[in-house]
């Protein structure tokens, strides 16, 4: 995580120029990195305190609400805008159609919107599965998870500066008025969520649809088969969410995806050459 901060560092004193808060984020990211320094020194002075290695253990994911916010912040440096009618224009001349309509129009109902954004919210519940991995003891695993975490999350982020969208529900306020979904409870709170919370700039590629995919294909061996169907239920549920409730573009969705699947093809690939037997000489 020091090295995605020293990009991001290294990013903003380039841009500085169109960064009107760019000493703020350099200050953000040296006191973030000297957070981690602070515990990774604390473990090494104090290598039996249980509360101490969970502090060091669970650091970098209490980081990570500052870097999706700081890295939004910085996601026009390099194009100097939104890019959103860009990607809907092609989106659209590729398919042939507007998928954000399309879904919602294909399966809308205040029901189906209740169901779907309950998927999206459940996302939230990734920042808790490495404490409560840890207070079971399966602390490998929590600690796994954590990287793969980490390696997705933080490559996505560098992805809002490559490509800045602010979302159909933004960028196409007339479509999103005609088509957009409607619900009752979960998506008015969820809504209050995204406006308060969710800053613009942070859509691609998908860290929700990445993050659920990502948390599936590494504990999918290791819990039990009726928490295996939840975990499917509840990432698909997402998958669709984001497009059906005007979050994310297809686009957006299939990228995150994407970095789910490429890292943890990466990840298996490492696992299987560490267990792999060595030949003796």
């Amino acid at each position: 995580m020091l090295g995605y901060f020293a990009i991001m560092a290294l990013i903003v004193v380039l841009f500085r120029g169109r960064l009107a808060d760019g000493q703020a984020l350099l200050a953000g990211y040296a006191l973030a990195s000297l957070f981690l320094l602070v515990l990774a020194q604390a473990e090494r002075r104090f290598p039996r305190v249980k509360a101490v290695r969970f502090v060091r253990f669970s650091g970098p994911f209490l980081l990570l609400p500052f870097a999706y916010g700081a890295a939004a912040r910085t996601s026009r440096v390099l194009h100097g805008r939104y890019l959103d009618g860009d990607l809907h224009a092609w989106e659209t001349a590729l398919l042939g159609f507007d998928p954000n309509s399309a879904v919602t129009a294909a399966i809308g109902s205040p029901l189906t919107t209740e169901v779907l954004t309950l998927c999206y919210f459940s996302f939230y519940g990734v920042f808790l599965i490495p404490a409560i991995l840890y207070a079971w003891g399966r602390v490998p695993l929590a600690e796994r998870y954590v990287f793969a975490a980490l390696a997705v999350f933080l490559p996505s982020y560098l992805g809002f500066i490559a490509i800045p969208l602010t979302g159909p529900a933004l960028a196409l306020p007339e479509l999103f008025a005609v088509h957009g979904p409607s619900g009752y409870a979960v998506t008015a709170v969820q809504n209050e969520i995204m406006a308060a919370f969710d800053p613009p700039g942070a859509c691609f590629p998908s860290t929700h649809v990445a993050g659920a995919w990502i948390t599936l294909l590494c504990l999918r061996r290791h819990v039990s088969r009726a928490v295996r169907a939840v975990l499917w239920a509840l990432t698909s549920g997402l998958t669709v969410a984001v497009v059906y409730d005007w979050y994310h573009y297809l686009t957006d969705a299939v990228a995150g995806l994407a970095v789910a699947l490429a890292v943890h093809a990466v990840m298996e690939r490492c696992a299987a050459r560490r267990a792999r037997p060595r030949s003796p000489g």
